[in-house]
C-alpha cells in the first residue's frame, strides 16, 4: 500500500484521469486545478478509451493525452461521474481496464457516480465507499460486499478514495494532496482556490436532503 509518509518529500506522481462520453466537466476540472498547483509533485494525464477527444455532459470537448491501450504506468487513477456513467458501466473494455489498475501500489479515486465504475470493476469489494447522494440507490446496486456510507463527503479505505457529488471533487482531491504531500499543502491549495475545504469526511450536508438511509 502506498505510504505517503515515506514519499512526502521527494516522489513525483503521475495522475491519470479517465474520461468517457458525457463525463461531468467539474469532476475533471477540479482535480486538474488543485493538483496542477504542485507541478513538481504531479504530472497530469487525461485519457480516453481510444485516445480521441471526448465531449462532456456540458457540451465542452476535451482533448486527451493518451488511450487506455497505450498508456504507460501511473500512480493515481481518477474516475469521474457524469450523465454518461450508465453507458460507461456497460463498456466491458473500460470496466476490465479499471479492474486491472487495482494494485496496492496505486491510488484509485472515484468522484460522484464514478464509484459505479469502481464497483462494477470489483475495486470496491470488501471496502468502504460513498457516492453522489442523489444517485445513491442506483450506484449502490453495483458490486458486492461493499460497505456503502450513506452519509459521507468522501471515504478513504486503504489506497482507494471515493467521494460524494460534483463539488466533492474538490474535497477528495485535497484529501489526496494531504495524503501524498501533507495537510498544510492541501490547506494552502484550498486557500489559493478560495475554497472552504470540507476536510471532515463525515460532514455531508447533502445526504439529509436526499433522505439517504
Amino acid at each position: 500500500m502506498p505510504e505517503s509518509q515515506q514519499s512526502s518529500f521527494s516522489q513525483k506522481y503521475t495522475l491519470c484521469i479517465v474520461v468517457y462520453e458525457n463525463f461531468d466537466l467539474l469532476e475533471v476540472s477540479a482535480p486538474i486545478a488543485l493538483f496542477s498547483m504542485f507541478p513538481d509533485r504531479f504530472r497530469l494525464l487525461i485519457v480516453s478509451e481510444h485516445g480521441r477527444p471526448v465531449t462532456s455532459q456540458q457540451g465542452v470537448k476535451l482533448s486527451v493525452s493518451d488511450s487506455l491501450y497505450t498508456l504507460q504506468d501511473f500512480d493515481i487513477l481518477v474516475v469521474p461521474g457524469g450523465n454518461g456513467i450508465e453507458k460507461a458501466v456497460e463498456n466491458e473494455h473500460l470496466v476490465n481496464w479499471i479492474k486491472r489498475q487495482n494494485k496496492p501500489t496505486r491510488y484509485i479515486c472515484s468522484i460522484c457516480t464514478g464509484a459505479a465504475l469502481l464497483a462494477q470493476a470489483g475495486v470496491l469489494e470488501h471496502r468502504s465507499a460513498t457516492t453522489n447522494k442523489q444517485q445513491y440507490r442506483w450506484v449502490t446496486g453495483f458490486g458486492h460486499h461493499i460497505d456503502w456510507f450513506p452519509v459521507a463527503r468522501w471515504v478513504k479505505d486503504g489506497h482507494v478514495f471515493t467521494s460524494s457529488g460534483q463539488s466533492a471533487a474538490m474535497d477528495v482531491s485535497l484529501a489526496l494532496i494531504a495524503e501524498l504531500i501533507n495537510e498544510e499543502s492541501a490547506r494552502k491549495a484550498a486557500i489559493n482556490a478560495e475554497y472552504i475545504w470540507v476536510n471532515d469526511p463525515s460532514e455531508d450536508p447533502f445526504a439529509p436532503l436526499h433522505i439517504v438511509n
